[in-house]
C-alpha cells in the first residue's frame, strides 16, 4: 500500500465503539438541500410512460435498520452475493456484473453470517471466481455484531464486507487507487440492494464498523483494508 494511502486511512478508520450505544449521540434526520440556480433557463425533462421492473425495483430500495429473527436461507444469500459476479472472460479484460477501473478489481467480499440456515455461523470469504463462499472461522460473531456493523442496526441475519486490496489498482492509478475502490464498493452495494429490494430482503449499508475487528476477524493482510459493509435481513414487522 503507498505510504499516503496509509497515512490517509490510518486518521479515518474507525476506533472502538463498544461503550453502550445508549450514550452516544443518536442519529437525526435534517432537512435536506437541494441544489438549484433558479434564475438560469431550464428544461423539463421527460416522464417515462411505462415502470420498468429496474424502475420498480429503485423505487422499492430502502435502508432496513431493524431486523426479525426469521433466518435467511443460503439460497437468498446467493443470490445476494451472485449480484457481483464474472460474467464473460473470452480473451480479454475480465467482465463483471459492475464496472471497475482499468478492470483492475481491487473489491473482495466476505460474509459475516449470524442467521442462516444452511450456514454455520462465522465468516466466510466470497470466491467470485469458483461462486464458493470459504469458511474463514466458524465462530458465533453475535456478540461482535456491532463491532461488524454499527451501534444502529439490530439484529441482521449477515453482513457483507467489502475490502480492498489496493495494490491490484496501485500499480496502474498510483493513489487513485484508493477512491477508485470506493467507488466500485458503491457500485457493487446497489447490485446487492436491487437484489434484496427484488426478494423483500432488508439491507442496509453502514461504515460503522471497527476496522482492526474487521481486519482480525477476516485475517485481513496489511495490504486489504475494509470500506464498505451491508447488512441483511428479513424486515421486522
Amino acid at each position: 500500500m503507498l505510504d499516503n494511502i496509509r497515512k490517509f486511512y490510518d486518521k479515518i478508520k474507525l476506533g472502538d465503539v463498544s461503550e453502550d450505544p445508549e450514550e452516544q449521540v443518536p442519529i437525526t434526520y435534517v432537512h435536506v438541500f437541494h441544489k438549484e440556480y433558479p434564475r438560469l433557463p431550464s428544461v423539463d425533462l421527460p416522464k417515462s410512460e411505462a415502470n420498468s421492473e429496474l424502475e420498480t425495483l429503485l423505487e422499492m430500495r430502502k435502508s432496513t435498520r431493524n431486523f426479525s429473527d426469521s433466518p435467511l436461507r443460503l439460497e437468498e444469500i446467493a443470490r445476494i452475493l451472485r449480484s457481483c459476479r464474472i460474467i464473460g472472460l473470452n480473451g480479454g479484460p475480465e467482465k463483471r456484473t459492475y464496472p471497475s477501473g482499468g478492470a483492475r478489481f481491487p473489491v473482495e467480499l466476505y460474509l459475516a453470517v449470524y442467521n442462516v440456515d444452511g450456514l454455520v455461523n462465522g465468516a466466510y470469504h466470497y470466491s467470485i471466481k469458483k461462486e464458493k463462499l470459504e469458511l474463514l472461522l466458524k465462530k458465533d460473531l453475535i456478540s461482535r455484531r456491532r463491532e461488524l456493523i454499527s451501534p444502529y442496526l439490530e439484529n441482521p441475519a449477515a453482513t457483507v464486507i467489502f475490502t480492498t486490496v489496493l495494490a491490484r489498482s496501485e500499480v496502474k492509478y498510483g493513489s487513485r487507487a484508493y477512491p477508485y475502490s470506493l467507488i466500485e464498493a458503491g457500485h457493487m452495494g446497489q447490485n446487492i440492494h436491487l437484489v434484496c429490494a427484488e426478494m423483500g430482503v432488508g439491507s442496509c449499508s453502514v461504515s460503522g464498523f471497527v476496522d482492526n475487528s474487521v481486519a482480525e476477524i477476516f485475517d485481513l493482510t496489511e495490504d486489504e483494508i475494509p470500506v464498505y459493509s451491508i447488512s441483511v435481513g428479513w424486515r421486522r414487522r
